[in-house]
């Protein structure tokens, strides 16, 4: 920093940089985030000033540049002192392009993807991400921008899910606990346990917190035909249907849907949660698609006259899921785990003949603010720079 000067008129302190251009900072804002140990507790990144205790209309006495340029020190009218490294205003700047900058740093863009990314589909080895850090890293990397990893060599016993889900933060608990074994004989009434086609899903669409990232873990294979795994990218499909039938799509994004599970048997549960079919953000960007005809509610609350046309919104949507341009089909392999991102990626299991022997997964689920969590203390921890 050259010099800083304040200006009365815009109640901001005007900073010139050494390198060129000049930023302004808010009074009210500097003295809400003073960093001296009154005001601010540096190991636990917590601010200690009230809000309540905060005078808005307060206006520094002085403030100037010290240390070679590099800190910023404010003096406020009851002689508090605040100072400011010149890397940490940086990073705070108001400009409409560090906001934009920070806007497009907020959230990585997503790689959209369709039945192309079969031949060139991401993987991962297990045991890597079991030791190596920066495996780990480029893993969950994956797993939020292009939404899919094939983990490989895991060991064909039950509790890798767990092994993994531990080593980027813990399982996400549901009804039927940390993990759930599916096997291929039905039981309890639960059809993901029986042969038949699932139809694209989201899983635990009727949760308010829905599962992050899910794992299913291919113990055993059955040697029929069937059992294969098909993956749509949801945000690929929605984005088509946008472009094809706009109407369907500002439906789909209108409406919320009803979706449940009663379960009378031991655990006996009865969940029930509404979400829109396909979410979007404020600038239009879609962030959750959530589907699943076998959880989906009888009860529709629209207005008589949009019945058919959500249906048909619904059926528009379908289509294009289904597409083959848009759905990859993998028949997993003992020993391979495939790691996804719940709230994007649909997926499904075809029928398969029980002639073939036993189907046997363990499936679990990691919540996304944890992976979020260990991906940003990875990246700080590597040096990782994006």
């Amino acid at each position: 920093m050259e010099r800083a000067k304040l200006d009365r008129s815009s109640e901001t302190v005007e900073v010139e940089w050494s390198a060129g251009g000049v930023d302004w900072f808010p009074y009210v804002w500097l003295r809400d985030n003073c960093q001296c140990s009154e005001c601010f507790q540096v190991d636990l990144n917590k601010r200690l000033v009230l809000t309540s205790r905060l005078d808005l209309d307060v206006a520094p006495d002085h403030a100037n540049v010290q240390d070679r340029g590099s800190t910023l020190h404010v003096t406020w009218p009851d002689g508090h002192r605040s100072e400011y490294g010149w890397q940490w205003l940086r990073d705070r700047c108001f400009s409409p392009q560090a906001r934009a900058d920070r806007e497009t740093r907020w959230r990585r863009k997503k790689q959209l993807w369709g039945a192309e990314l079969f031949t060139n589909l991401p993987t991962a080895d297990f045991p890597a991400l079991l030791s190596d850090d920066r495996a780990l890293y480029d893993f969950l990397f994956l797993l939020d921008t292009i939404g899919l990893v094939l983990v490989q060599n895991v060991p064909r016993q039950p509790g890798q899910f767990l092994k993994l889900a531990n080593r980027v933060a813990f399982p996400k608990m549901t009804f039927l606990g940390a993990e759930q074994m599916l096997k291929i004989q039905p039981i309890h009434g639960n059809f993901l346990l029986s042969t038949d086609p699932l139809g694209l899903h989201t899983d635990l669409a009727y949760y308010n917190y829905l599962p992050g990232v899910q794992m299913m873990h291919c113990i055993k294979q059955t040697e029929s035909e069937g059992g294969a795994s098909e993956l749509v990218d949801a945000f690929n499909a929605a984005y088509q249907l946008k472009q094809e039938n706009p109407d369907a799509f500002k439906l789909l994004t209108a409406v919320k849907v009803n979706f449940h599970r009663i379960g009378k048997a031991e655990p006996r549960h009865h969940m029930k949660e509404r979400h829109h079919i396909i979410s979007v953000s404020d600038k239009g960007e879609v962030q959750k698609v959530v589907c699943g005809k076998h959880s989906r509610d009888s009860v529709l609350d629209v207005p008589l006259d949009h019945v058919k046309p959500f249906y048909r919104a619904m059926r528009a949507f379908d289509d294009i899921l289904a597409h083959p341009r848009n759905c990859i089909r993998y028949k997993m392999k003992e020993g391979d785990m495939l790691a996804f991102d719940n709230l994007r990626v649909l997926h499904d299991r075809t029928a398969f003949s029980l002639s073939g022997g036993e189907r046997h997964l363990q499936v679990g689920y990691v919540d996304w603010d944890e992976t979020y969590s260990r991906m940003r203390v990875l990246q700080a921890e590597l040096g990782i720079q994006e």
